[in-house]
């Protein structure tokens, strides 16, 4: 009689067992490379915008686009949209959970900054008032949170989240951007992870959101036009 070759019960385990550790070790790396690449093409887009405002300031004798406080029309998702061939995908973050639904209903994974969009106390409307504008944050990522269906919340108001009460102003924040959307280990914080802020002169930076944490904490507002 010849010999059957085959696997033994036992055998097939210990091949189940490796490949499941081999999975878990290339796991985390793949992920890895996912939320590096999703960052990365999340910076590639605020750069994008940042062109798209330039020029549009450039057409308009400096001043900054609007939001949809002085007309719907008005919006910088309407108004900056022509200085960037019309691709709505640029206002789309890839780690924005309701991406797909902000693109249906013009919306965007970006907020402009209030103080350089909407004649509040402490706001400069025009790029060429402004004394640093590599110190001038124009947009930043726009907390999940927000209606996913409304155009209504297409800009941030940093004038409100510093105030007597830092608890408050903290939770006002985090309603209106998202300082943890990429490398977030999560938390009800959301002290862990970074997001991206796109400055007057054009440039992304990435600030970590402890970071963010710190400044509301010490009373220093990041986003006030220099």
């Amino acid at each position: 009689m010849r010999k059957r070759n085959a696997f033994t019960l036992v055998e097939l385990l210990v091949v189940i067992a490796i490949i499941g550790m081999l999975l878990a070790l290339t796991l985390p790396a793949v992920m890895g490379s996912r939320e590096s690449a999703n960052a990365t093409m999340c910076a590639n887009n605020m750069r994008q915008l940042g062109l798209g405002i330039a020029m549009f300031a450039n057409d308009h004798g400096g001043e900054f686009p609007r939001t949809f406080h002085v007309g719907a029309d008005k919006s910088w998702v309407f108004t900056v949209a022509p200085y960037m061939e019309n691709v709505d995908n640029v206002r789309i973050c890839p780690n924005d959970k309701d991406g797909e639904i902000r693109i249906v209903n013009k919306g965007t994974s970006y907020v402009l900054n209030s103080l350089i969009c909407y004649d509040t106390a402490g706001a400069i409307l025009n790029r060429d008032w402004l004394r640093a504008t590599s110190l001038t944050i124009v947009s930043m990522e726009g907390a999940e949170t927000r209606d996913p269906t409304s155009l209504n919340y297409e800009h941030a108001h940093p004038e409100d989240w510093f105030g007597a009460n830092k608890t408050i102003g903290w939770l006002t924040l985090l309603q209106q951007i998202q300082p943890d959307r990429h490398y977030s280990s999560g938390g009800g914080l959301r002290n862990t992870g970074l997001a991206h802020y796109l400055y007057a002169d054009g440039h992304v930076e990435k600030i970590q959101a402890v970071a963010i944490k710190g400044f509301h904490d010490d009373g220093v507002n990041f986003a006030l036009p220099q």
